[in-house]
């Protein structure tokens, strides 16, 4: 019996190694919130046996062994950067600034982390072998590269829903009358301007990033990706072409239902897989607040205090006032100057706070994540949208019926204090929560095992070519059908031409016939 038993032991760990792979996860860009939800999948497959080798600006704590960390070493001005995405969305923003920003700025942070001595060191050094490379599709194309130098499939990481700029690759439906740019202001049914403006940001991903941004992150490639054959490199667009698999840090429950090719797969939900812990004050401030409290957090990447500073008066005078207590994320946990009903902390665990039955209310910037997390604890929110795709994610949660989103720039008491008395009185907000969050949690398995089902069959597969649409290779005039257009307009005139001239020639015939048999008459 002994001996069966350790031959059986022998034969799942030979099993478990011939099945493991190993995996590059090429992700050193600045966005915590992007790179840190994944992470939960990183570590899931080095659990499963495969070797992970992951470059990223954000490492986990007590990795396995199989899980090989490469940390750039560049800074990255966190508190500048929120600053700048600090503005209000007028039409100089939508026409102007949102465009210069995605094909300044943030090529400007591809630069900053490409060329950080780590990252070089990583890329013209390292001779090992990959099965897999996956890295993140956000203003970083470049990286694509990677799957050329070692010779294996590629799979994107999409932290938020593909916008034309990601979609145009695997030819992913982007039809601009209902499929909403991520940085557009917009519901479930958008009114004629948004469809104006989600066309404006549409065309100018199709047609004008062409020249603008993609050439720069081209021209950063070839800067940086500098490694032992990289002569014979197909260009960014063409291996962009044939991503094997596109894994989506979004939702169609919660946002507006969209279509998708089979190479893209949604995995929302990473963030609520797991507990974390709660010290003893802090959960002794919770179990004390018998009334209930409210909880205000701005998320990781916005610096609270870039809120402007008459708003963020408002906010606090107003929930100084009421009876409920106050969980308040600030830059530090120094209360002096805030209310007797506040606890203030630089950090706090989300997901434990959204969970206690105590909590009545969520004041958020509306992050994506941030939602997931708050559907999932029957929350209702009041939402201050700042930059990104929080806009269209209050909005869409607004009209669930489940939030009221507002706006941080011209926030005064007696709004904020209307909309506070709303969502505490008003049982709507969270009956229709409720009814969401049951919608979002009914799924035939966690997205977990989905995401690592799916890494591990192109991995099995050597690449997911089969699921690239024959869409990809057509031009965009054949796409759109202009050939086809151009085609029968030319028949078409080509026929009544020939009609006119029929009609032309047979009225001038009879005319003569007539005339002569006048003339003979």
């Amino acid at each position: 019996m002994k001996i069966n038993f350790i031959l059986i032991f022998i034969l799942n760990l030979y099993v478990r190694v011939i099945r493991s792979s190993n995996i590059l996860i090429f992700t050193p860009s600045p966005w915590r919130s992007h790179i840190v939800y994944f992470q939960p999948l990183f570590l899931e497959l080095a659990n499963r046996g495969h070797n992970i080798t992951i470059v990223s600006k954000f490492p986990v704590k007590n990795p396995p062994q199989n899980y090989t960390q490469v940390i750039p070493s560049y800074h990255f001005d966190s508190n500048r950067r929120s600053d700048l995405l600090m503005q209000d969305r007028d039409l100089y923003y939508l026409f102007v600034a949102d465009p210069v920003l995605r094909s300044t700025i943030l090529v400007d942070t591809a630069n900053l982390f490409m060329s950080d001595s780590v990252v070089q060191k990583f890329i013209n050094e390292d001779r090992s072998s990959f099965d897999l490379v996956i890295v993140e599709s956000f203003f970083q194309e470049c990286t694509v590269a990677l799957g050329h130098k070692y010779g294996a499939p590629l799979i994107s990481i999409v932290p938020v829903a593909p916008w034309v700029s990601v979609s145009r690759w695997s030819a992913n439906p982007s039809d601009f009358s209902y499929i909403k740019d991520f940085m557009l202001d917009g519901g479930k049914l958008l009114n004629f301007w948004e469809r104006f403006f989600n066309t404006y940001i549409g065309l100018y991903g199709l047609f004008v990033e062409p020249i603008t941004y993609l050439p720069k992150l081209e021209d950063i490639m070839n800067t940086y990706m500098r490694y032992p054959g990289h002569e014979t490199r197909p260009t960014m667009a063409e291996m962009l072409q044939n991503i094997s698999l596109n894994l989506i840090d979004s939702d169609l429950m919660i946002l507006s239902p969209r279509p998708y090719m089979p190479n893209f797969i949604e995995v929302p939900g990473f963030n609520i897989q797991q507990d974390g812990k709660i010290n003893q004050r802090l959960q002794e401030f919770l179990d004390g607040a018998t009334t209930g409290f409210i909880y205000f957090n701005f998320g990781t990447v916005l610096n609270v205090t870039s809120i402007p500073k008459s708003s963020m008066r408002v906010l606090i005078n107003v929930l100084s006032r009421s009876k409920h207590k106050v969980i308040f994320k600030w830059i530090n946990n120094n209360t002096e100057g805030f209310p007797v009903n506040f606890y203030v902390d630089k950090w706090l665990p989300q997901r434990e706070i959204l969970k206690h039955p105590h909590c009545k209310v969520f004041i958020t910037h509306g992050g994506f994540h941030s939602l997931i997390e708050t559907i999932d604890a029957e929350v209702p929110i009041i939402g201050f949208p700042v930059f990104g795709d929080q806009y269209q994610n209050l909005k869409t949660s607004q009209d669930y019926g489940i939030a009221i989103k507002s706006n941080i720039f011209t926030l005064t008491e007696e709004l904020f204090e209307r909309d506070l008395k709303s969502v505490l009185t008003d049982q709507k907000f969270s009956e229709n929560i409720k009814k969401l969050s049951a919608i979002r949690r009914d799924r035939p398995m966690p997205s977990l095992d989905t995401a690592v089902f799916w890494v591990e069959y192109v991995i099995r597969h050597g690449g997911a070519h089969h699921l690239r649409i024959a869409a990809v290779d057509l031009t965009w005039s054949q796409y759109y059908l202009l050939d086809i257009i151009v085609f029968v307009f030319f028949i078409l005139s080509l026929f009544i031409c020939t009609c006119y001239f029929i009609i032309k020639w047979m009225k001038r015939f009879i005319f003569n016939l007539l005339t002569y048999e006048q003339k003979n008459d």
